[in-house]
């Protein structure tokens, strides 16, 4: 993607263009992403959206039902009663 295509993005959404400019030029982000995928790489996430129920990463379908049960079955090894 090339910055003036994101400027526009940035210009379509209403954000301020002028400082969106100004942070892509100093590069303000660059810190919290690499954290991002620091901490990516140690959970073992190579995508998104990726869960976790518990501290326990959720592998498989996340659509609502999928990932009600994974909470309801998270309760129950964590001992509590439903």
């Amino acid at each position: 993607m090339r910055t003036p295509d994101l400027v526009r993005y940035a210009g379509e959404l209403g954000l301020n263009v002028e400082r969106f400019r100004d942070d892509l030029r100093k590069h303000s982000g660059a810190g919290r992403v690499a954290d991002d995928v620091d901490s990516a790489d140690l959970s073992n996430v190579s995508g998104t959206p990726s869960f976790f129920i518990n501290g326990r990463r959720h592998y498989g379908a996340y659509d609502i039902g999928a990932l009600s049960r994974a909470v309801r079955a998270a309760r129950t090894r964590a001992g509590f009663r439903t």
